[in-house]
């Protein structure tokens, strides 16, 4: 409770107003006085993604491989993690480690695996995801736990496995691969943007402890790219519908950026050590604005929703049990023309069933 003099005025106001000046000028001295840390090398690092096998994971190994990393794959699909380790432009075997990142014993093996070979951990990029693009109405429970499963305790799960790790390696890196879907919630996206700003929490306090154990967390928000994972999203609702518009919004120049840029953007500010990590420059400006207008972006993103298509709802409960993925769906001539870059990224990065004999063709860096 503030003090007040005799004519109502609160005096306390003045005093906090001179303390948070104060504490922030303090703030930018320290920050000027502060030595530069040096730029982290990924040559000979050792380096595990999970979700690995494609996507963003896929295009990531392959960038930190060309940097002389020693990259591992972990991933559930088996024949996805061939596929893709026989991409990767590594000198040597890269080692695949088959495993769920929602199981905890999983994560601890797969762990130990890397251990076995290496003799030790350098970065862990948690990136293992799962999407569904479907409308509140037509989200089950069990689809929020799923996705909380995979972003969050996957996540957690694999952090607390490889943290001891971690922590005895100078410079150590523990990545997290978010969304701007978890700064910012999207219609149509209640179920991923929850899992999302969960994972975000739990990142950001883990930067903020793990620090002073000599580790760098750096949470990354990246927007829309072009990896081609429309093919692996899942869709309740008008399914059809849901997923021409998700195909657009991920594929379209304007509005997406190209998963090879992603990566090499990602990757320096990670070498840099920054800790909150917003992709691309027009994305970043986006989080800004909504930070400083919440209230103006709601309204926004409300006007958005109106266009999205709803579906047909029967109540909760009435839900199938299976969403189906876009794999299993058809897309309209018009939406994969215009999407054309992103269907050719679901090829290239390892998104769509290969055929027999097929070989993965990564572009030039």
């Amino acid at each position: 409770m503030g003090t007040v003099d005799a004519s109502g005025r609160n005096m306390s106001f003045p005093f906090f107003s001179l303390a948070a000046g104060a504490a922030a000028a303090a703030g930018v001295v320290m920050f000027a006085s502060a030595p530069a840390r040096p730029v982290y090398s990924f040559a000979g690092a050792v380096v595990l993604i999970t979700g690995g096998s494609r996507g963003l994971g896929l295009v990531l190994a392959r960038a930190l491989t060309r940097k002389g990393a020693r990259v591992v794959l972990l991933a559930r699909d088996a024949d996805e993690l061939s596929r893709a380790a026989a991409s990767l432009p590594a000198a040597e075997p890269v080692q695949v480690v088959c495993a769920d990142v929602t199981n905890p014993a999983d994560c601890r093996r797969a762990v130990a695996e890397v251990i076995d070979r290496h003799g030790h951990l350098d970065v862990l990029v948690n990136n293992a995801g799962a999407i569904l693009s479907a409308p509140f109405i037509h989200t089950t429970s069990d689809d929020f736990r799923d996705l909380m499963a995979v972003h969050f305790w996957g996540t957690l799960q694999m952090t607390q496995a490889a943290l001891p790790y971690l922590r005895v390696r100078r410079g150590a890196r523990l990545v997290n691969i978010c969304s701007i879907g978890g700064k910012i919630a999207v219609p149509h996206l209640s179920a991923y943007s929850a899992s999302k700003f969960a994972q975000a929490g739990l990142s950001s306090a883990l930067g903020h402890e793990l620090r002073a154990q000599g580790i760098t967390v750096s949470t990354v928000y990246p927007g829309l790219m072009r990896t081609g994972s429309h093919l692996q999203a899942r869709f309740r609702g008008d399914v059809e519908r849901e997923f021409a518009v998700f195909t657009l919004a991920s594929g379209l120049p304007v509005v997406s950026m190209a998963a090879e840029r992603a990566a090499r953007d990602l990757l320096r500010a990670v070498a840099r050590g920054k800790s909150d990590i917003v992709l691309p420059f027009t994305v970043r400006q986006v989080a800004r604005a909504a930070a400083l207008a919440p209230n103006l972006t709601a309204h926004a993103l409300a006007l958005a929703n109106r266009a999205l298509p709803d579906g047909q709802w029967h109540g909760f409960g009435h839900e199938p049990v299976v969403a189906p993925r876009g794999l299993d769906l058809t897309l309209p001539a018009a939406v994969r023309t215009a999407a054309v870059l992103n269907e050719r990224a679901a090829t290239r990065n390892n998104e769509r069933a290969a055929a027999p004999g097929s070989r993965l063709t990564p572009p030039e860096a």
